[in-house]
């Protein structure tokens, strides 16, 4: 996540629109962060079960308009890149989900492969932020030009210069995530999509103030053309870390894909090259195939719309490190796994 930091100065370096200082001004000066009553919820709640809605104690002021919930994994650290607590902002407990009014089944939040088991506890960070202003960055990003060339090429250039290479495809991860641009951006969680096509590390709350915190830095400097609006308030939101709202997870019932009878990869083990997934499913349903890493991050996905029967589909592992892979199918609620090798 701090390659993230560094990624977003540079970025904003290479479209600048003029040589003015920008101002660390996060939000403006009467945003009031929202926030959540601290505590536990008194009574455990299942995994399949609807959480009651935590209580607001502040509401967002005029310049936040979009208002919703953080749920990271009480005393789960998130991690960098190399395994180990990422410590951006202070570190802090993982990000597993996002939730606009604060209602929602634990068993729905599932980032980075990461599961929730009796007696863990989710914990709620509310956010206010310019949802409008996002779009806007991201769909310039995504599909402007500047001086003749596709905003998109900026990330070419600063993979090399960061020596990492997987930041020249970017634009591609994100739209092979279903954002293409403004209209696909409509709630925090496809916002946090774009935070993890930024970086290998998991995202905290602590990270995410850090890295928004860069953004204002930086905001004043971004082209027009590259999603800019010339204010260093460039993306105004307010986040209180210290105050949180917890549930405690007291049954967990699996929730198995049941809709899928056959489940299955050919070659398994593989080398780099195609690997092959068959599956069969009693009726027509909505499925995504999603690929995770040993440290939970998702390496490939790929939505397959409305399948049903007998169904195969492939992906390519020739970019893929060599290690043991975790690949799920999917229809949002439930799913099945299974175990990759790449040799």
């Amino acid at each position: 996540m701090k390659k993230l930091a560094t990624l977003l100065i540079a970025t904003f370096s290479l479209v600048v629109m003029d040589s003015a200082t920008a101002q660390n001004t996060c939000c403006l000066s009467t945003t009031t962060a929202p926030e959540v009553t601290s505590g536990t919820h008194g009574t455990p709640i299942g995994t399949s079960q609807m959480t009651t809605a935590p209580v607001l104690t502040v509401n967002p002021s005029n310049d936040l308009p979009t208002l919703e919930y953080l749920v990271t994994k009480r005393g789960q650290a998130a991690l960098d890149a190399s395994g180990n607590p990422d410590t951006t902002g202070g570190g802090g407990d993982v990000i597993i989900g996002a939730s606009v009014d604060g209602i929602f089944m634990p068993n729905t939040m599932d980032r980075y492969g990461i599961s929730l088991t009796a007696g863990d506890i989710i914990d709620l960070t509310a956010v206010g932020y310019d949802l409008p202003g996002i779009k806007t960055l991201a769909d310039g990003l995504l599909n402007g030009t500047a001086n003749g060339q596709p905003c998109c090429g900026l990330f070419i250039i600063l993979s090399g210069v960061l020596g990492e290479p997987s930041l020249a495809g970017f634009c591609d991860t994100v739209r092979n995530a279903g954002i293409n641009g403004a209209s696909d951006i409509n709630n925090m969680n496809d916002v946090l999509v774009i935070f993890d096509a930024f970086s290998s590390a998991q995202i905290s709350v602590e990270a995410m103030i850090s890295v928004l915190g860069t953004i204002n830095d930086n905001g004043g400097f971004i082209s027009t053309n590259c999603g800019g609006q010339g204010a260093n308030n460039f993306v105004p939101y307010g986040i209180n870390k210290a105050k949180r709202y917890g549930y405690e997870i007291g049954t967990v019932s699996v929730r198995e894909l049941s809709d899928v009878s056959v489940f299955f990869m050919y070659p398994n083990p593989t080398t780099n090259g195609e690997v092959q997934v068959y599956f069969t499913t009693q009726k027509a349903i909505d499925l995504t195939v999603n690929v995770y890493d040993a440290l939970g991050q998702r390496v490939y996905t790929n939505t397959l719309g409305n399948v049903s029967g007998n169904f195969n589909t492939q992906f390519s592992t020739a970019d893929l490190p060599a290690g043991i892979y975790n690949v799920e199918l999917t229809d949002g609620h439930s799913n099945k796994m299974t175990k990759l090798v790449v040799n």
